[in-house]
């Protein structure tokens, strides 16, 4: 239950769902009632916060401090294992098996499969579970590990974990007191850690996928990525409120 709550809050909470509801109420009460001023303040409110979310310097200053919170993985510091945390999986038999994931999920296998081809000894866990796809993320995940060279045997699947929390607990009862790397987005990786130092697990944060690059001039666009940045901030900050209040 609380799963799906937690989706279903977060969904409305999205700033393109929040601010299309905010200008449908608008049109609804422009319509069928004589309440005009208000009508006009949500619809300008969804309006003015929708240009404001899809604007380049204000996605980027709410996404980046999240994904600055921690460091990248030091190749050099040696680890028991290696945890790809589950992200997007659409299994679809019409296109090659690597484009099943999500971009988020590639590029958290590629950092997994970095750590690991650096440190011959170390164990690749991938986690993820089915939703309504053909395969889990985990078996995506393996599928491609193996694809690409990795040897069956150093690989453990999480496929019943549905979301971080899960992830963490399945964790610990793996390794016990051993030492892992966890790979996940770089904007997920403060409330993920955060799971992860609840369960006393000796994890080293390998985070990955930044979305949030600065260079020497500034982007001042209005696109559809600046909004995707934001619905990304705007998700770990409902999450990090969800963990504090259900966790904390």
């Amino acid at each position: 239950m609380g799963f799906w709550l937690k989706k279903t809050i977060g969904f409305w909470m999205m700033p393109m769902s929040f601010c299309m509801a905010l200008i449908a109420i608008g049109l609804v009460l422009w319509i069928f009632s004589k309440r005009q001023t208000l009508a006009k303040t949500f619809s300008i409110t969804g309006l003015l916060l929708l240009f404001l979310f899809s604007w380049q310097p204000f996605s980027n200053a709410l996404l980046r401090p999240i994904e600055q919170t921690h460091s990248p993985f030091d190749i050099q510091k040696t680890v028991d294992y290696v945890l790809v945390l589950g992200n997007g999986v659409e299994s679809d038999e019409n296109v090659p098996k690597h484009s099943h994931l999500s971009s988020s999920a590639t590029a958290r296998l590629l950092e997994g499969l970095r750590i690991i081809r650096a440190q011959p000894n170390s164990i690749l866990i991938v986690s993820g579970y089915k939703g309504n796809n053909t395969i889990s993320c985990a078996q995506a995940y393996a599928d491609l590990a193996i694809s690409m060279g990795v040897d069956p045997k150093r690989i453990i699947k999480f496929e019943e974990p549905k979301d971080t929390y899960e992830e963490a607990v399945a964790a610990k009862k793996v390794i016990g007191d051993k030492s892992l790397a966890l790979v996940t987005s770089a904007s997920h990786m403060p409330r993920a850690f955060k799971y992860f130092q609840q369960q006393n697990i000796n994890a080293t944060t390998a985070p990955t996928f930044y979305l949030v690059k600065y260079t020497d001039t500034t982007n001042w666009r209005f696109d559809a990525s600046a909004l995707a940045k934001s619905e990304r901030a705007i998700y770990e900050y409902i999450g990090m409120l969800w963990q504090w209040l259900k966790y904390s």
